[in-house]
């Protein structure tokens, strides 16, 4: 398991310190610290935990942690949980995690942190307050930022769709609909289950955790969800629309289709009447012995063949 401890400076700086010198602070009292868990284990996680003296209905809440969003608000600390978009990759899910102690914030991580991201997240803190709050409000409002991206992203790829449709319908294929369809799914989820957590912690005034007091500040996390799922509604109109249109172009093309053979079966009717007649076997049929009567029989089918061809030609029924 990855720990990564800092700690929260009077001036809003999170310098990375030892864990043993982190864990010794807080227990003595000397100042407010953010520690960072990371492993796929979550039974790692339980038993650092524990080391700590917590509550055992915390553990066991996130024992049975799962992508839904939650607010666990328990004696002497706030627990809770709500989907992300991964760093990689805005429209996979990986789930954040918070325990919210007196002058401790632990984020939990079951997936791995990309570099790239920590790095991004760190540089992007404003510390409005300069306390584990608002460590809390500032990771927040960063995750709706990136959830907002993830919407703007599904409405850029839903545009391209639209416009290749536009330019070649051919060119689009069904999985490529669905596919945007399962990933405007799963941003959707996040964002009902984001306004959820947000809309909770908002109004939790605790000594561990006090959002109330930066309602300012915290207020853009809201916005941020908000936009995300009306972009995110309008979106889902868009891909339906884009699937109609994907399925009326297929079943034009059936059509078509179905009417070239149609034309093609009126076409060859003629003749295959013509050869029916002279294939009955009776005993007096004077053209077959005729000399002339195969090469003229053929000349007449050719004649009926082309002569239907081109009157469906000229009417643009095989265009």
């Amino acid at each position: 398991m990855r720990v990564t401890c800092r700690t929260i400076e009077p001036d809003g700086h999170l310098p990375e310190i030892e864990e043993g010198t982190a864990l010794a602070g807080w227990r003595e009292g000397k100042g407010a610290y953010w520690v960072a868990l990371e492993t796929p284990e979550p039974e790692e996680m339980i038993h650092w935990l524990t080391g700590l003296g917590l509550d055992p209905e915390l553990l066991a809440a996130w024992r049975a942690s799962d992508s839904t969003g939650k607010v666990l608000p328990l004696d002497q600390a706030v627990f809770f949980e709500y989907p992300v978009p991964a760093p990689d990759d805005l429209t996979a899910t990986h789930v954040f995690a918070c325990l919210c102690l007196d002058r401790l914030v632990i984020t939990l991580h079951l997936q791995p942190i990309h570099p790239e991201s920590k790095t991004d997240l760190l540089a992007k803190l404003r510390l409005r307050a300069l306390n584990p709050s608002g460590l809390v409000c500032a990771i927040i409002v960063s995750h709706s930022q990136r959830l907002r991206r993830a919407a703007l992203m599904l409405r850029d790829s839903s545009r391209k769709l639209a416009d290749l449709m536009d330019d070649d319908g051919d060119a689009v294929r069904l999985e490529d609909i669905q596919a945007l369809k399962r990933r405007l799914l799963d941003v959707d989820r996040m964002a009902d289950e984001q306004m959820a957590v947000f809309e909770f912690l908002s109004v939790i005034d605790r000594p561990e955790l006090n959002l109330v007091g930066l309602t300012t500040y915290f207020t853009p996390a809201l916005s941020n969800a908000m936009a995300a799922d009306r972009r995110l509604e309008r979106l889902d109109r868009a891909v339906s629309d884009l699937q109609r249109r994907y399925d009326s172009l297929q079943q034009d093309k059936t059509n078509r289709r179905l009417g070239v053979l149609t034309i093609l079966s009126a076409v060859f009717m003629p003749l295959t009447l013509i050869a029916g007649i002279y294939g009955m076997n009776f005993e007096v049929m004077p053209e077959l012995h005729f000399r002339y009567a195969y090469p003229i029989a053929l000349g007449g089918m050719v004649v009926v063949a082309g002569g239907l061809y081109a009157y469906f030609r000229s009417r643009g029924w095989l265009d």
